[in-house]
């Protein structure tokens, strides 16, 4: 069982493609399930540079996937969902936006520090005149916050902060350990995301740390390689697969209807 839960497409205004060029990819790779997770509008239109407007969801994005997981049920599961952003003071508006929608799931990410979004190329300077250790506890602050929220089942690329391989210069573990207990107590699953291999930093998200650590407690994982191309749709799978095998006891989690179930990889 192959699944990849997190892609985006054009609509986003920072990723190529047509939606349907990202399902017709998976159908090309074999994949069982293909999740249409393109970044959710915001209140206000927050952030518009890099997702779609909210008149674009309900005119674009939701009719074409709705249609598209009807015209290719022969050949590939379709999951409607979002990647939601954690930012707080948004809270309220996101959980009456997610209730008036079917998702399947909704992936939980935090790209924003206050105003701060420190994993846009654009703002990189700013890592050169803060504290890289508060900036990790802020983070996983974010992180444990999201979780509590109820807003979303699935942690998006959790330790994102290391993007431009920046690195704590202290021990972290404990903050680690505290954030993901509360993961545990959501009841939501964590995903290993390829993406990072693709980034500065070259790593998959999260760190092998990290993984250690989610397999202690047994958080479930599913799997996503945030493909803003169709031609990265299932790309470093194999490595995602060995993580899978090695941290997850060789399952990931499926979402329908935002229950999850979990088969074998």
């Amino acid at each position: 069982m192959l699944i990849d839960y997190h892609t985006h497409n054009e609509l986003c205004k920072h990723a190529d493609g047509t939606l349907e060029e990202y399902v017709q990819q998976a159908i090309k790779l074999g994949l069982n399930e293909i999740g249409l997770a393109d970044h959710s509008p915001m209140p206000n239109d927050w952030d518009i540079e890099v997702r779609m407007y909210e008149a674009q969801f309900w005119a674009d994005y939701k009719p074409t996937v709705l249609k598209l997981r009807e015209k290719y049920k022969d050949a590939i599961t379709v999951k409607f969902a979002l990647e939601g952003d954690f930012f707080p003071g948004t809270e309220s508006w996101v959980k009456s936006f997610n209730a008036k929608n079917e998702f399947d799931y909704v992936i939980g990410s935090v790209h924003y520090l206050g105003e701060w979004g420190f994993d846009n190329p654009l703002y990189i300077g700013k890592f050169e005149h803060v504290d890289i250790d508060q900036v990790y506890i802020s983070y996983y602050d974010h992180i444990k916050r999201s979780a509590q929220s109820g807003l979303f089942d699935i942690i998006g690329h959790c330790d994102l902060v290391k993007k431009f391989g920046h690195r704590p210069k202290k021990n972290i573990e404990e903050v680690l350990r505290e954030t993901f207990k509360v993961v545990k107590q959501s009841g939501m699953s964590v995903e290993i995301n390829t993406s990072g291999l693709r980034k500065p930093v070259k790593e998959v998200y999260p760190s092998e740390q990290i993984l250690r650590i989610i397999s202690e407690y047994d958080i479930p994982l599913t799997i996503g390689s945030d493909a803003h191309t169709p031609t990265d749709v299932g790309r470093d799978f194999n490595v995602a697969r060995q993580l899978v095998e090695k941290y997850g006891k060789g399952k990931i989690s499926l979402y329908t209807n935002r229950q999850r179930s979990e088969v074998n990889i």
